[in-house]
Order: structure tokens, then C-alpha cells, then sequence
């Protein structure tokens, strides 16, 4: 499927450059079908995109947002002009704006984008309405508690690494519990534990304990939990935020 719509529509493959420059000659023709056709451009475009990150090869985001941005911006403009509720010649602004705000609110960086988009255009003419656009789109993303797509990304790979560092084999840690830990006088089911991880003793004094959900935690506890051996230094991290030490 992609070779045949790589060799017929080669402006929509790639990083995305030929399909900024190529919308110039869509927006000077009339019809739903360009708005349609524009549409399918996008969609085709998240396609290529999924593959392209699934695939593993190493590639960058950054044009292919502008290009996203800039059909976005594209398929609105035309579609408002088919709607007789703006002249065709401001199309081309709309892209503009576009591009500044999409790439503003998916990388979070809305002064770079207004920068950029302001660099590229080679005018301060739309350096305010960009500005509107890029901060607009922040705050609306930030209302919908959107995520920067780096730290989705970054997320998404410390996972990877978390889950290829599981040996399959049993490990015990001593964790040890003090004054003003964040865990003191909650039961074992309130406690939040890290993945894979079980609380198989808890030693109080002389006395060892073992637990269930309802057992609560008191200061000067060693909890003896059961890891897996690959996640040592991930478990004792994540206790030490548990505790509210971090």
C-alpha cells in the first residue's frame, strides 16, 4: 500500500517539506473535493507516522508536525472558503497558524514555535497572531491535560527499559521504614508498591509480622519485600519516593 501511494503521491511520504510547499496548489483551486482530498492527507500522514515509530528506525518528529500542522491549517481554510466564510487568499495564513500552533502544543514549546514558524515565513507581520494561536492551543491543551510528546516518549522507553530489565528470578530487600515517612500509620492496601512487588515480612522489634491488607505500618519497621532481580534499584528508588523522601 505505501509503494503505490509513495510513487503516486510523493509529497505526502518523507519528512514532510514537499507537502508544505505543495498545498500552494491546492488552495488555489475550489471544491469539496480539495477539502476532502486535504483531509486524507492528514489521515494518511498519521498513518505513516505509526509505522514509521513502530518500526524502531530512527527518524524525527519535528517536520513531520510542521507538515501536519500546515494541512491541518489547509483543510479549515478551505473548507471555510467552499462555505463562502472567507476569501481564498487567506488560506495561506491559516497554514501558518497552524503550523505554529500544532507544533506548540505537541512539543510544548510555544516560543520556539512562534520563533520558528516566524524564521520560516521570513515576515513579522503574523509574529502576533501566532503568538495568540501558539498560547491559545497551550491553554486548551492544558485544560484536556494533553502530555508533551517527548516526555510520552521518554516515558514510554524508561518503560521498555523497566520491563527488559525483569529477570524472572526472586530477590528480597530490606526496606527500612523512619520518622516522618510518608507511609507511617497506613495499611498495606493503601500503599501504592511498586510493580512486582510483595511485602512478605515485616520486622517490628523482636516481633516479625506477617502481613495482609489490613496490617498497618508504624515508624522503625523493616519491611522485607519480594522483588524481582532485575528491579532492585528501581524498587529501592521507588520506596524512597513512596516514603516522600524524594
Amino acid at each position: 500500500m505505501v509503494i503505490p501511494i509513495a510513487y503516486y503521491l510523493p509529497a505526502i511520504t518523507g519528512p514532510g517539506h514537499r507537502l508544505i510547499f505543495s498545498l500552494s496548489g491546492f488552495i488555489t483551486k475550489s471544491g469539496w473535493n480539495i477539502v476532502l482530498l486535504l483531509i486524507s492527507f492528514y489521515i494518511l500522514r498519521i498513518v505513516f507516522s505509526i509505522f514509521s515509530y513502530d518500526s524502531g528506525l530512527p527518524s524525527g518528529i519535528f517536520l513531520p508536525i510542521l507538515a501536519m500542522g500546515a494541512v491541518i491549517g489547509a483543510s479549515y481554510g478551505m473548507l471555510m472558503v467552499n462555505l463562502h466564510l472567507m476569501p481564498a487568499h487567506l488560506v495561506v495564513n491559516l497554514i501558518i497558524f497552524s503550523m505554529a500552533g500544532y507544533f506548540a502544543v505537541i512539543i510544548r514549546a510555544p516560543f520556539t514555535a512562534i520563533i520558528l514558524i516566524t524564521e520560516m515565513v521570513g515576515s513579522l507581520l503574523h509574529l502576533m497572531p501566532l503568538a495568540v494561536v501558539a498560547f491559545v492551543g497551550l491553554i486548551i491543551d492544558n485544560l484536556m491535560d494533553g502530555k508533551p510528546i517527548y516526555g510520552m516518549l521518554a516515558a514510554h522507553m524508561q518503560l521498555n527499559d523497566m520491563t527488559q530489565d525483569e529477570s524472572g528470578h526472586e530477590d528480597q530487600i530490606t526496606v527500612p521504614v523512619y520518622e516522618g515517612s510518608s507511609m507511617i500509620d497506613k495499611s498495606i492496601s493503601q500503599i501504592s508498591w511498586p510493580k512486582n512487588t510483595l511485602v512478605k515480612l515485616i520486622k517490628r522489634g523482636s516481633r516479625d509480622i506477617i502481613p495482609n491488607g489490613k496490617t498497618k505500618i508504624v515508624a522503625g519497621d523493616a519491611l522485607i519485600l519480594v522483588i524481582d532481580e532485575g528491579q532492585r534499584a528501581t524498587v529501592y528508588d521507588e520506596m524512597t519516593k513512596l516514603q516522600g523522601f524524594i
